[in-house]
């Protein structure tokens, strides 16, 4: 890949740790099954974001909230180890790190249960003063997700500038789509097929991305191992398939591919590039165990 001049990834998200269950199938309601192994890990979607943008090689900074614990220590130090700036990292006395219970079967397939600990103190506040803070810049990206307060996707709309900026948002979990900002502001919304119907209420994913269409300044929908449909601002949809690979774990994949989106996208790039390369991000991080075995440099793609 050639690499052009970039702008900023800055992520609101959220910081967790992981503990990763490896089971011989996922439990049905009421089962109870044996897992073959245990691991733990770094993860929360936010963090997974901005350390997989990073290693595109763009300078990325994490808005987030971590527990006074090991665990919140432990996040940081592997954070700053990453390349991702923590100025903006700040801690809960009241409230321990994040953490997510990640339960794997052999085909890679996962199911998540998410504690949000610190993650759910974040505010509205807090996320308009780092904002203000780093003084955004025409080229930065701007990427929010679900897994914080609703008021701090609005206080992010509302700091953004009239033109430039670009906003991203991963509706993940799905809940409502961010309401436009003073300035009018809509972003571009990332989701999966089955988020994209739980949004839009369609039965299809052609569906759901006639009706993103009108409700965001153009969309994103990942489609797993057939890659992704990107729909621009006009409507017009470009599907993107993936490259096949032997798949480990699922787990933090849409993560990697919005980190990687958001880094195309401060470097300049088109919505239909930026997202194909992000197709790339997404198919090598499935690869290896967890939310970040497996995370690309521009080379890898």
């Amino acid at each position: 890949m050639k690499l052009r001049p970039a702008g900023r990834v800055i992520v609101i998200g959220s910081v967790n740790i992981d503990r990763i269950l490896s089971c011989p199938v996922l439990p049905a309601p009421g089962e109870t099954v044996l897992a073959a192994d245990a691991t733990q890990g770094f993860g929360g979607k936010g963090a997974n974001q901005a350390v997989a943008a990073a290693r595109m090689g763009v300078a990325t900074h994490l808005v987030a909230k971590l527990g006074a614990d090991a665990d919140g220590r432990a996040a940081l130090a592997d954070l700053r180890s990453a390349g991702v700036e923590t100025a903006a990292l700040l801690t809960d006395a009241a409230a321990p790190t994040g953490q997510a219970i990640v339960m794997v079967d052999p085909a890679g397939e996962n199911s998540i249960v998410v504690v949000p600990g610190a993650n759910a103190r974040l505010t509205a506040a807090e996320v308009t003063a780092a904002l203000g803070a780093a003084r955004l810049l025409p080229r930065d990206v701007v990427l929010t997700g679900g897994e914080v307060p609703e008021e701090c996707v609005r206080a992010t709309a509302a700091a953004l500038p009239a033109e430039g900026t670009r906003w991203v948002h991963n509706a993940a979990p799905a809940g409502t789509l961010p309401a436009p900002g003073p300035t009018g502001r809509r972003p571009l919304v990332v989701v999966n097929a089955v988020e994209a119907r739980q949004l839009t209420g369609a039965a299809s994913v052609t569906g759901a991305a006639d009706a993103l269409a009108g409700l965001a300044d153009g969309a994103v929908i990942t489609l797993g191992g057939e890659g992704a449909l990107v729909i621009d601002g006009d409507g017009r949809a470009t599907p993107l398939p993936a490259p096949a690979v032997t798949v480990v774990d699922t787990t933090g994949a849409g993560d990697v591919f919005c980190g990687a989106l958001s880094a195309e996208l401060a470097r300049g790039a088109a919505l239909p590039e930026a997202a194909a390369v992000a197709v790339a991000a997404g198919a090598f991080a499935v690869t290896a165990l967890g939310a970040r075995g497996a995370l690309p440099r521009p080379t890898d793609l």
